[in-house]
C-alpha cells in the first residue's frame, strides 16, 4: 500500500483533490450500491468546479447523452420515397398484362362501321352534322374516297348546298388521289357551270 505524509500533500495541491476524489468514488463501487449516471455524472462537476473556482464550463453544463435511434427504431423507420422510385413504382402499377392487338382490331372495326354508316346516310340522303364531320375528318386525312363523296354531295345537294366550284375542286383533287372517273366528273361539273362560277375556278 501506498502511504503519503501529509507534507507531500501539501506539495501537490491539485493530486490533493484527485485522490480525495478517487477515495470517495472507491468507497461507493465498494458499498455494492448501484450508482446511477446522474450521481457519477454530479462527482465529475463537482471535480471540474473545484478545479475551475466555481466555474462550471459550457461544456460541462450542456453535457448529454445523444439521441442515438437503435437498430430496432432504425428498422421500424419510414424512409422516404425519392421521385425515381414513386415514378418506377407508377409505371409498374400502370403496366397492364392484357394484349392490346385485340383493341386496336376493336377500334378499327368500330371506326370502320361507322365510316360505312356515314356513306349510308349519305345514299339515303338523311345526312347529319355527325356525317359531315366524319366526311371533313376523312378528307383531311386525304382519304380518296371521302374526297369524291364530298364532290358527289356538293353536285347533287345531299347534306349541303349544291356548289359547283367546290365540286369541282374536289373532282381534280380526287382525280390527284387517282380515283377512277374522277377528271371525267371534274369535267362534266365544268359544263354544269355558268360564266361566274367559271371565273372563280380561273387559275386553280
Amino acid at each position: 500500500m501506498i502511504c503519503y505524509n501529509y507534507n507531500d500533500l501539501n506539495m501537490m495541491p491539485n493530486m490533493k483533490k484527485y485522490i480525495f476524489a478517487l477515495i470517495s468514488h472507491l468507497l461507493i463501487l465498494s458499498s455494492g450500491s448501484n450508482v446511477s449516471a446522474a450521481s457519477l455524472d454530479d462527482l465529475y462537476r463537482d471535480i471540474i468546479r473545484s478545479d475551475n473556482q466555481g466555474y462550471l464550463p459550457l461544456f460541462v453544463k450542456n453535457r448529454k447523452m445523444p439521441d442515438v435511434l437503435g437498430n430496432d427504431k432504425i428498422a421500424s423507420q419510414e424512409i422516404p420515397e425519392n421521385t425515381e422510385t414513386r415514378q418506377s413504382k407508377e409505371q409498374s402499377s400502370s403496366i397492364s398484362l392484357t394484349n392490346p392487338i385485340p383493341q386496336k382490331e376493336a377500334a378499327l372495326q368500330a371506326k370502320q362501321l361507322k365510316w360505312e354508316q356515314t356513306l349510308k346516310a349519305v345514299e339515303q340522303n338523311r345526312v347529319t352534322p355527325l356525317e359531315l364531320d366524319e366526311i371533313h375528318y376523312r378528307l383531311h386525312q386525304n382519304d380518296p374516297k371521302a374526297v369524291e363523296v364530298l364532290a358527289w354531295m356538293y353536285t347533287k345537294g345531299v347534306g349541303v348546298k349544291i356548289d359547283y366550284v367546290e365540286a369541282y375542286k374536289l373532282y381534280l383533287k380526287a382525280a390527284m388521289l387517282n380515283v377512277p372517273q374522277a377528271q371525267e366528273n371534274a369535267r362534266l361539273v365544268y359544263q354544269s357551270m355558268n360564266d361566274a362560277q367559271r371565273k372563280k375556278i380561273k387559275g386553280y
